[in-house]
């Protein structure tokens, strides 16, 4: 019988464990926002997720493409103004040598975004796996950048990729972008009001 007993008793924790446990995976994060970007080779699906913890905000971004090309590179942004100019951007992409970026970005004019950012960002990482699945997160200060984000206020975010052939990665993770970074997914006017 104690046997029986501590049997029972393993198995009760062991269920409360996995309870617990999925209900942490159920609630990891605060909000999410899915969307389609389109373009003529193909579609990707954006999946945004964040988690609000004063005064910083935690960003992963997954990106599953449908087209049949790599992509270079993957892009969100934040601007209060829906546009390209204004926004703060961060950027993720392997170099032709292999390095891994993840850097932020600022457009004080005209396209392509080489401001100096103000957007600091930590905790980067960007990676690629099961063939067209692609992975960004970072952390930012929430009063950070030209867009600083502030509870429930909707704010704009834009995304954007660029398929290899034609567009190129930037050849390290400081160099300057040009119109071979050119992106072929872009969408902008996405609305999401962040918070916990």
């Amino acid at each position: 019988l104690q046997f029986l007993y501590f049997i029972d008793t393993r198995v009760t924790k062991m269920r409360t464990l996995l309870l617990a446990l999925l209900a942490v995976g159920a609630a990891a994060y605060d909000g999410e926002k899915v969307l389609t970007i389109a373009a003529a080779q193909g579609t990707a699906t954006v999946d945004l997720r964040w988690n609000w913890e004063p005064p910083v905000m935690h960003t992963l971004v997954t990106v599953n493409s449908t087209s049949n090309t790599d992509l270079m590179w993957f892009a969100m942004a934040y601007n209060n103004v829906t546009d390209m100019v204004g926004a703060d951007y961060v950027m993720g992409y392997v170099t032709p040598s292999g390095d891994v970026c993840v850097r932020p970005l600022a457009c004080e004019q005209s396209p392509p975004p080489n401001s100096a950012p103000k957007l600091d960002i930590s905790t980067t990482q960007f990676s690629r796996a099961n063939g067209g699945t692609y992975q960004l997160s970072f952390t930012r200060p929430l009063a950070s950048g030209y867009n600083p984000l502030v509870a429930g206020q909707p704010m704009s975010v834009l995304f954007a990729a660029a398929m290899a052939n034609p567009a190129v990665a930037p050849l390290n993770c400081t160099a300057e972008l040009t119109f071979d970074q050119a992106h072929n997914f872009f969408k902008a006017n996405t609305t999401v009001s962040f918070s916990g």
